[in-house]
Formats: C-alpha cells, structure tokens, sequence
C-alpha cells in the first residue's frame, strides 16, 4: 500500500491530468447515455474547431479568387432561358464550366429540351450535377438522380452530395468520391479541379476533403450580365447554379452560404493544395494531455511560489481568483496562437476541445486526487496501528 501512495504521490501531475480527462469522458458518456438526442459536451468537444475562430479573424482581409467565376442563375425556371444563358458563358471561353443543378426527365417545354441536349453534345468542358439518395451500408447510395440526356450525350456528370456530422449540421467537408451500387463516382470538385488542371491532382477516392475556409471574394456575375464581363469568364472555371436559393443553403465555419459558394470553396481548396490537415488519433490525444498536463504543472507551481511569499499581503493578493482567472486567459490566448500559428504556417488544424474541456475539470480532478491520497493514508495508518 505504501508503494502505492509513493507512486501516487510522486507521479501527481500525470495522474491529475489523467484523472481529468476520465472526468471528461465520464460526463461525456453519461450525456450520451442519458441525452442521445442532444448531447452538448460532445457536441462542443467534436464540433469545436479552432479554424472557426481563425476564419473569423482573417475576415477583414478577404482575398480574391482569380480563377473561380460565380453565374448566378437564381431567377432562372425556363430550360430554354437556362440554355442561352449556358451558351453565353461558353461564348467566353472559359475552360471549365460547372453546373449545380439537375434536370430530371423530359418537360413539356420541347424546345427547351432539345436546347439543354444540345448544349450538353456541343460542349465538353461542362461538368453536370449527380445527386445521389437512398443510401445503403453494402453498397452506398443506389439510386442516382441525373439530367435527362447524360447517357445519350455522353456528357461529364460527378456528384454534388455534401455530408454533414452526427453531431453537426455545420459543413466542413465535402468527399472526393462517393459509391453508387458498388462503384465509385467522382465528386463534383475533384472533376471541376482535375479539368482546370489538365490532370489528375484529385483522384477519385472514398476520402475526405477538409475544406480550407479562409474567407474569399469569389467574382459573382448575374445571368443577365454575362456578356458584358466576357473577361472575368475566360480562361477561368465558371460554377453555374443558385445563389440566392434558400433551399441550397448550409451552414459553415463562415455562417450560412449558398451550394455553389460551398462547392466554390471546395474547387479552391484542391486547386491551391491547401487541404485543413487535422490532427487526430493518438497525436491529438497526446497533443491534449501535454497542453493539460502543462496546465497542471504551471498552476501548482504557481501555488508553490505564493506560499512562499514571506508578505502577508503579497500572499492575500497573489492569492485572489481574478489573478489565476487571469493567468488562466493568458496561457489559453498563448495555445490559441500557437495552434493559429501552425494554420496559417502548416494548414494544419488542432481541435483543442478536448485540451479546453480536461482543463475545465482538473479543480474536480485534483481533489478527487486528494480523496484517493487521504483514503490510501487512512489504509496504511489503520494497518501501521493494528
């Protein structure tokens, strides 16, 4: 039993800082047991994201995009009208165009139809939109939701499905390729990406893209103004679809934005090779419990070296919560720069929920600490004085 409280006691620290993050998913689990509906420590823990505040940060200085062109066709419902409006943005030249929307089976509108079929054989620089449903575990999605002249055109079509989290509705990522029936069709960004390109620089994979959000000027021209901003088309990607649909809306990192400024931003993440690379697994865990565990340490020397202030109002005043709430501000504002540092440096994001939520516990932690150690004495007194 002695030895038991020696390493107890020796190894203090490292055991408060463990026994904070057992805390941690000790209530993280009893909200999933008990609220599986609306679980709020997990949705903090895993929907927090540092990005999210760096985004913020850097909105006041926007860049502009130079090779992305947004048409907004929101006023648009003739296919005919659709059409010409497609036909002028190929009368500009760009080199790719890609178009967010879907156009299911034959309408009563002839000429509009022959005129969407025609614009589909004419033109092989134009990626279409497949939207995917009826998802199942074996096979993915299995039914596809495609314009009506794909097969007989043979026209470029790639997916335009964006997912979302269990936890979440906030959109983050968008996949490179998605299954239909056992085979795997390419997303509508990896496709756009890889024409402007002129090769593959996003292969077609069942894999993530995290989306690099930093906030963006895209060049948006009204589907009535195409003519007149012939340069700001040419030689440039043209993504052709709805602004201003309240149906095509999601909320991400930098609020609530239309599909096609998302897919925009998707196309620029691949295209600049700028990805968000996560921190996961066993790094962030470990990453977690240095940031805690320096938290700890910092906050019981700290305690030391007042006790030891020979001033008896040193002591009161060193002593008085606004100081270490104080303290505590400042080393959080330091590990916030430092994971923004490494954004802006690396790309590279370090979800510090679970650092943030283990430090939030380690008051609980230390004294459940110190019941232990109390309990491990009274054991080792009792058995001394039997």
């Amino acid at each position: 039993m002695k030895r038991i409280l020696d390493v107890w006691q020796k190894w203090k620290p490292v055991t408060v800082t463990l026994l904070a993050f057992l805390v941690l998913w000790i209530m993280k689990s009893f909200f999933t047991i008990k609220i599986p509906t609306f679980n709020p420590i997990t949705k903090a823990i895993e929907d927090f994201n540092m990005t999210d505040l760096f985004y913020e940060m850097d909105d006041m200085k926007r860049q502009d995009n130079s090779f992305i062109t947004i048409v907004d066709m929101t006023e648009l419902v003739n296919r005919g009208d659709i059409a010409k409006a497609l036909e002028e943005v190929e009368a500009c030249e760009p080199l790719v165009v890609g178009v967010d929307m879907v156009f299911q089976g034959l309408k009563e509108d002839s000429l509009g139809n022959e005129a969407l079929r025609r614009v589909a054989s004419t033109y092989d620089n134009i990626v279409w939109s497949l939207r995917l449903y009826d998802y199942d575990y074996k096979l993915g999605y299995t039914y596809p939701d495609r314009s009506f002249f794909i097969e007989e055109t043979g026209a470029t079509e790639a997916v335009t499905n964006m997912q979302g989290t269990k936890v979440s509705r906030v959109k983050r990522k968008l996949v490179r390729g998605w299954e239909l029936n056992g085979e795997l069709k390419p997303a509508f960004v990896c496709t756009v990406a890889n024409m402007f390109a002129g090769q593959e620089i996003a292969p077609t994979e069942d894999k993530d893209i995290d989306i690099n959000f930093m906030p963006t000027n895209f060049t948006v021209v009204k589907w009535d103004q195409i003519a007149e901003n012939a340069d700001l088309l040419a030689d440039r990607i043209v993504l052709f679809g709805a602004m201003h649909e309240e149906g095509d809306m999601h909320i991400t990192p930098l609020g609530k934005i239309a599909g096609l400024e998302l897919l925009a931003y998707g196309v620029q993440t691949l295209i600049r090779d700028n990805e968000v690379k996560e921190i996961k697994g066993l790094k962030l865990w470990l990453y977690s419990f240095l940031i805690v565990l320096a938290i700890f340490m910092e906050r019981a020397w700290r305690r030391d070296w007042i006790s030891r202030r020979q001033h008896p109002l040193a002591r009161l005043l060193l002593n008085f919560p606004i100081v270490g709430s104080l303290i505590s501000f400042i080393w959080v504002g330091l590990i916030m720069f430092g994971a923004y540092m490494l954004f802006v440096m690396k790309d590279v994001s370090l979800n510090l929920g679970y650092a943030f939520g283990a430090i939030a516990f380690l008051a609980t932690a230390e004294s459940s600490y110190n019941i232990i150690r109390d309990y491990l004495k009274d054991k080792i007194n009792e058995k001394d004085n039997s």
